[in-house]
């Protein structure tokens, strides 16, 4: 845009400039012709006298050359012409005739003669005029053409520059979306200019950071594989002391009590190589087959594995789907599936209401779990996605802060859409994946509800 207004005001500078130059020569030029036109009525009036002149006066303003007189007595009578009298007695002045029934401008020459009477040499500028607004247009087509042309070429020039540049804007986008696998193309050949040194630069970020994550993934893939041994021999230790300790019903509580929290350390571990597994490579990866499956089959598989422990614990489930079938792995739908029961159960009261539905439409196969408890407020729904963020600020809650980020996980390999909405009251967790080849052909919709629902 800066470059644009640059050319513009440039062919505006120069366009006045050769207005200013040429006007100021066609006015020196209608001087010298006045001038001139005055000398040779001076030359008439030193060879036959001031009594001829008039005649001379009238015939040439008969012979229509652009040239228009005035001739003053030395008593004030106008003898010939039509001029109008100027401003100033002598010199040069700029004024307006009346000139074939049509007022015209002209450039007028006044002098006083030997015998006292006033001759004024006036030439018509209308042509001049008409020259300059002929140049003008000249200047301002050439000045058009010219500002088209700069730009012309200048998006020829700069064409494969923006695209590249957007390239390395989309990659960019992609990278903040969590696409880690995106590099921009560099241009075939040599030798590279400075916008393939950014890409390359960028490229080798990209490297970088992607190196430093894998080493973080590592080092906690690591850690959970070296720590979950040892915890495992602790929980079977733990195991034979509760045996021995049946006789003793306070020990027994307390060894009951380790081994829970041994086994929700174990559970944490787990949950970590999990996300880490999944983290670990894209749906993209051509090496792994990727089913398809029914979304509503899994739905349902999953909430019939989690009814008995909703409704004994006094909460009801509701489910209600239609079949659709989308591209993916069928393990980590359904474990996307049991983290979010899970994390409903967890966090709702007693007499809650959790639904599951699975529609399409759209060309998109959406599941929906959702619950009528405290919910999430709209400021933490991103920050619960991320691992170990949780929302109670004790923890005494069990958990591990890792649930929904194997969800958002899951979601992010099969380029499927998270959002957490509020369902007033309580949560709202809606993924939207793409259905391939629309609904399955099974008739009908799966609607089951539980067996308490269906009490209240």
């Amino acid at each position: 845009m800066t470059q644009a207004v640059v050319v513009v005001v440039a062919f505006a500078i120069a366009g006045y400039l050769a207005h200013v130059s040429i006007g100021r020569l066609n006015e020196q030029a209608a001087r010298d012709r006045v001038r001139g036109e005055a000398a040779s009525l001076e030359d008439e009036f030193a060879l036959r006298g001031g009594a001829h002149l008039p005649h001379t006066v009238a015939k040439r303003s008969r012979q229509r050359r652009g040239f228009e007189y005035r001739l003053v007595g030395h008593d004030g009578q106008l003898k010939a012409g039509v001029l109008p009298a100027a401003s100033g007695d002598y010199g040069w002045a700029s004024l307006r005739a009346p000139v074939g029934g049509a007022s015209e401008r002209f450039l007028v020459f006044s002098e006083r003669l030997p015998d006292g009477s006033v001759l004024s040499t006036g030439e018509a500028l209308a042509p001049g005029d008409a020259q300059m607004a002929a140049v003008n247009w000249t200047l301002l087509a050439c000045g058009t053409l010219g500002v088209i042309f700069c730009f012309g070429v200048s998006y020829l020039f700069t064409r494969r520059d923006w695209l590249r540049i957007a390239a390395v804007a989309q990659a960019a986008h992609a990278v903040s979306a969590g696409q880690l696998d995106v590099r921009v193309p560099l241009q075939p050949g040599a030798p590279r200019d400075d916008m393939d040194e950014m890409a390359q630069t960028f490229n080798t970020m990209l490297d970088r950071i992607g190196d430093l994550l894998r080493q973080v993934r590592q080092v906690s893939t690591d850690i959970a594989h070296d720590l979950r041994t040892p915890l495992t021999r602790l929980r079977q230790k733990i195991e034979r002391l509760a045996l021995e300790a049946r006789a003793d019903p306070a020990l027994l509580a307390a060894v009951r009590g380790l081994d829970g929290d041994v086994g929700e350390i174990l559970r944490t571990f787990d949950a970590m190589l999990q996300l880490s597994e999944i983290e670990s490579t894209g749906l993209d990866d051509r090496a792994r087959p990727v089913a398809i499956n029914d979304l509503a089959e899994i739905a349902g598989r999953v909430a019939d594995a989690f009814r008995p422990d909703i409704e004994e614990s006094g909460r009801t489930l509701a489910v209600r789907t239609e079949p659709v079938l989308v591209r993916g792995d069928g393990r980590l739908l359904a474990q996307a599936m049991a983290n979010l029961l899970e994390n409903a159960l967890r966090h709702t009261p007693q007499g809650a209401s959790i639904q599951v539905r699975v529609a399409a439409g759209d060309g998109r196969a959406v599941l929906v779990v959702q619950d009528d408890g405290p919910g999430i407020p709209a400021a933490e729904a991103a920050a619960v996605l991320k691992p170990f963020v949780r929302l109670e600020p004790s923890r005494r809650m069990p958990g591990s802060g890792l649930g929904l980020s194997i969800v958002a996980a899951v979601a992010a390999r099969h380029r499927a859409q998270l959002s957490l909405e509020d369902a007033t009251p309580g949560l709202r967790v809606r993924l939207a994946f793409a259905a391939e080849g629309g609904a399955s052909s099974a008739p009908g919709s799966r609607a089951v509800q539980s067996r308490a629902a269906v009490a209240a």
